[in-house]
């Protein structure tokens, strides 16, 4: 039956489809007080092109929630799984940046270990003010005078982590080119002092532009970022 006939006849007949629903969830006993009409009624199934009784129609709603709820909780297992791997493999890092008891070897070490570790296309660490520093690689330094430098911290003010997907000009311009090729994402975690000034960023390449995506949970990822906040400034020059 058309739902506007049905609707309509039920208004000639004294009562709305609304009441009837109300009716039956105020009533959750009606079918056992007449169990008869349970195998009489019938309803139409779009998805098989014919008509079912009550009760089948029941059993293969059931079925579809039943099905739906497993994949849900099948999401939900593989989540925590990745979560899972995702620590241990953090952990390995972890431990490397808290034994490091000097900064040029960190900024050489640490970048290939999570290479290795999150399949990335590569990781640029960068440290500001040179003159803070013990003598350091050219490369793991850069400068605040240059303009994009400028304008990647105006960027990170005020962020624990910035994730760009697809990579910004900005920050396709500062990375060693050389080096990342194509770079599809990346998460920019800010080293900070205890007072939050900037004191330089490590940056995470992926080649995919879905490994990281603006609504990821990036909590691990900012106690990345802290944790190298805080070994790093060890190293600082009075």
């Amino acid at each position: 039956m058309n739902p506007v006939d049905s609707k309509q006849k039920s208004d000639v007949m004294g009562f709305t489809e609304a009441e009837v629903s109300d009716f039956l969830r105020a009533h959750p006993d009606f079918f056992e007080r007449h169990l008869a009409l349970l195998t009489e009624l019938v309803i139409p199934h779009s998805a098989r092109g014919r008509t079912v009784s009550l009760l089948e129609r029941q059993v293969v709603a059931l079925r579809d929630q039943l099905t739906i709820e497993r994949k849900n909780l099948k999401g939900l297992v593989n989540a925590a799984l990745d979560n899972t791997r995702l620590q241990q493999r953090l952990q390995k890092c972890f431990e490397l940046i808290a034994r490091c008891d000097d900064l040029q070897l960190l900024l050489e070490t640490l970048p290939s270990l999570l290479q290795a570790e999150f399949d990335l296309g590569g990781v640029d660490i960068r440290l500001l003010d040179g003159k803070m520093w013990p003598a350091l690689s050219v490369e793991h330094m850069i400068s605040r005078d240059d303009s994009r430098t400028e304008a990647l911290i105006k960027r990170l003010a005020g962020k624990r982590c910035l994730i760009e997907a697809p990579v910004s000009d900005l920050l396709i311009s500062l990375l060693k080119n050389d080096t990342f090729p194509h770079p599809g994402s990346c998460a920019v975690l800010p080293m900070l002092t205890a007072e939050h000034s900037l004191i330089g960023w490590i940056v995470l390449v992926a080649e995919n532009r879905d490994h990281y995506r603006p609504d990821m949970d990036t909590v691990l990822l900012e106690g990345l970022g802290g944790l190298l906040s805080a070994t790093t400034q060890r190293f600082r020059l009075a």
